[in-house]
């Protein structure tokens, strides 16, 4: 009897944890961190998708990633407001760092459909994925 507990219990939670892992497969609002590949396949599926850039005007000028806004990430917070909390967001800085803070002060903001390309454009560039500037 106990045997066959445990084993409708191991059971239901394997299929319980399928359920999830193809609803999350299905599902695009899965938010968080993405890889430069991932946040190449979002750009090219997701056209509304807005890519923030949070480095300096400085660094954005010299190089970054075609069609992406830039807000640096000391001015983000006072400028929340230029921003659309009904869209999907891409963010990237240079290597992580400085965009982590900035989703942070997103979704602080009440931005919760945020992406963070967590090794940011050096990533992007050593990939070998296209760069302007």
């Amino acid at each position: 009897m106990r045997r066959e507990m445990l084993f409708i219990v191991v059971a239901a939670v394997l299929v319980a944890s399928s359920a999830y892992a193809l609803l999350a497969a299905e599902d695009d609002s899965v938010y968080g961190d993405v890889s430069v590949e991932q946040a190449r396949g979002l750009m090219e599926s997701k056209p509304d998708l807005v890519v923030l850039d949070v480095r300096t005007v400085a660094e954005y000028e010299e190089s970054h990633i075609s069609g992406a806004v830039n807000i640096p990430v000391q001015e983000l917070e006072e400028r929340l407001g230029e921003l659309d909390g009904s869209v999907e967001y891409l963010v990237y800085c240079r290597t992580g760092n400085r965009s982590s803070v900035a989703v942070q002060l997103m979704k602080a903001a009440g931005f919760d459909r945020v992406y963070h390309m967590f090794r940011g454009i050096s990533a992007w560039i050593g990939a070998g994925y296209p760069v302007v500037g």
